[in-house]
């Protein structure tokens, strides 16, 4: 984002840089198709032609369509100038009906797929750990016992290394007796239909309004279809909806809603750790130091009340134990599975998802010193993205930026990059960034009207 040149107000006719805001339809329309096209190849990289490219070559296409969707959605919606747009007046009760008439069709058909690939993974430590984890920590939550000690399975125990909000929400689930993985769908339910409500305002023609609705379940169905132990072994819609939710409360000035975005994503999966200092600062700026200390406040007393009063504080050692388990895994990651060859490369690793592939090959150090080096680079590559986002805030701000969008398309694109060289590359982590595309769709127009440049303009 940083490197796109702002133009002059008055850019010169033949100018390859002139942006959408200014007025060029036809550029407009071009770079709309692009961003859509990359959307569906982030997709297929992930579903119907994943790892078709082999293990070397299928991340970097990955990772390069999902820095082209950030990218695009940079110039369609970051600027103010593009937000907006006239339509013929829709009738408010018709477009809530089609809403939710979409909404509907759209969460049935996807929880049928989901129902049948529930049924064919039942849930069993021996396929995978995850929910099975998540049960013991809701079951001994409920009974008053400590929830923070090591999980015994039946050839091997593990430490705890998940936060409070990965598994309290299914509380619920446990409760009532319900599977697990359906409370994850419904949070990224609500996430997508408390946007949808947003969506609706906007007043937008019928087919857009019917296209923007069953987007995000067009990406579960695809997604289903092609990788049904994704959403049979995880529950990876539960961190989905928080980060939708959080991008939603970017658009809100709450101090209490923006604080509570934030910590159901940093009590859970907290990839964003380099991004949200960005927020925060960005957010200093453009509103004052007041109001970046109530949500700062907000965030630290439910990290506390949440998370280290209630756990933490009994143990300190849990977080040191968490995170040594963590190197204990992606050890284990980067070397082959039991069902594998003593020769063949990890399965994850070759999966075709993340460039771990590449620090892996580095036959001439061992298998410690290549995760090693994987490790440097993504921790100093995410630092550097998010270093690039503040940079083109600074460039950008007083040039007609839209700090919100600009926000969540550097949350995209931080993502993309933080899982693009992530080393632990389980396949189910991979949708979070392909689903962060979602708020950009939604406030992208696909029917804006605008004149095109005559000369001299």
């Amino acid at each position: 984002m940083l490197f796109l040149r702002f133009p002059d107000r008055y850019p010169q006719k033949n100018s390859i840089f002139v942006p959408v805001m200014n007025g060029n339809a036809k550029r407009r329309k071009i770079i709309l198709n692009i961003f859509f096209l990359a959307i569906i190849v982030e997709l297929a990289m992930q579903s119907f032609l994943l790892n078709s490219l082999g293990m070397y070559i299928s991340p970097i296409v990955s990772i390069l369509s999902g820095i082209t969707v950030a990218l695009t959605a940079f110039w369609l919606t970051a600027f103010k100038e593009e937000q907006g747009y006239k339509t013929d007046h829709q009738n408010p009760s018709k477009q809530y009906k089609i809403m939710y008439g979409s909404f509907a069709i759209g969460a049935i058909i996807s929880a049928v797929i989901l129902y049948f690939i529930f049924l064919d993974f039942p849930v069993d430590a021996k396929a995978s750990d995850i929910i099975p984890s998540l049960e013991m920590y809701v079951r001994r939550f409920l009974a008053g016992e400590v929830v923070y000690r090591p999980l015994f399975f039946e050839s091997y125990a593990v430490n705890p290394t998940y936060l409070p909000l990965l598994w309290a929400p299914y509380i619920v689930s446990e409760v009532l007796g319900i599977d697990y993985r359906w409370t994850a769908y419904f949070v990224f339910l609500l996430a997508i239909f408390l946007y949808q409500l947003k969506l609706v305002k906007k007043n937008l023609p019928v087919y857009e309004l019917v296209l923007k609705s069953i987007i995000p379940f067009v990406l579960i169905i695809v997604l289903a279809i092609f990788t049904r132990s994704n959403f049979g072994l995880a529950v990876e819609l539960l961190p989905i909806g928080f980060y939708l939710l959080l991008t939603l409360s970017i658009f809100d000035r709450r101090p209490w809603l923006m604080a509570l975005g934030i910590l159901i994503c940093l009590l859970s999966r907290y990839a964003f750790t380099f991004w949200l200092p960005v927020y925060l600062l960005i957010y200093w700026i453009e509103y004052g130091f007041g109001r970046v200390f109530r949500v700062s406040l907000y965030v630290l007393v439910g990290v506390l009340g949440l998370y280290v009063i209630p756990f933490l504080s009994k143990n300190w050692t849990i977080l040191k134990k968490g995170l040594d388990y963590y190197e204990t895994t992606a050890v284990r990651q980067w070397e082959p599975q039991i069902w594998q060859p003593p020769d063949a490369v990890p399965h994850h690793l070759s999966g075709g998802l993340s460039l771990a592939i590449y620090f892996y090959g580095y036959e001439k150090y061992t298998v410690k010193d290549r995760l090693a080096r994987n490790r440097k680079a993504h921790i100093a590559v995410c630092a550097f993205t998010a270093l690039l986002i503040l940079l083109g805030y600074f460039y950008y701000r007083k040039r007609g930026l839209d700090t919100k969008m600009y926000l969540i398309i550097g949350l995209k694109l931080y993502l993309v990059i933080f899982y693009g060289f992530f080393y632990v590359p389980f396949g189910y982590l991979y949708q979070l960034p392909l689903f962060l595309s979602i708020p950009l769709i939604y406030n992208i127009s696909f029917s804006r009207k605008q004149k095109e440049l005559k000369p001299g303009e």
